[in-house]
């Protein structure tokens, strides 16, 4: 399982990315604006090629997967909360 993860993590993560995207462009497209949601998509996709290529090293660096994975969490929650209290 832990090998499984390993090698789809970045993979997950463009697919997650490719649909959140999408979502937010036919709902862009049909007059509703879902304002965070390809944001939110992009991060996603970003974080999980990051900690994909980090841990499919020989050695890698646990703290940087911390660090990578704390940030995007306290960007897209910052996202939502900016989000919900805008309007």
């Amino acid at each position: 399982m832990k090998k499984m993860v390993k090698k789809y993590l970045g993979i997950v993560g463009f697919i997650l990315a490719l649909i959140g995207m999408i979502i937010a462009v036919i709902y862009k497209w049909n007059g509703t604006d879902l304002e965070p949601l390809a944001e939110i998509s992009f991060l996603l996709l970003a974080t999980t090629m990051t900690i994909s290529s980090e841990i499919n090293k020989q050695k890698p660096n646990m703290w940087w997967v911390y660090t990578v994975s704390i940030i995007s969490l306290a960007v897209i929650c910052a996202l939502i909360f900016v989000y919900i209290y805008k309007s």
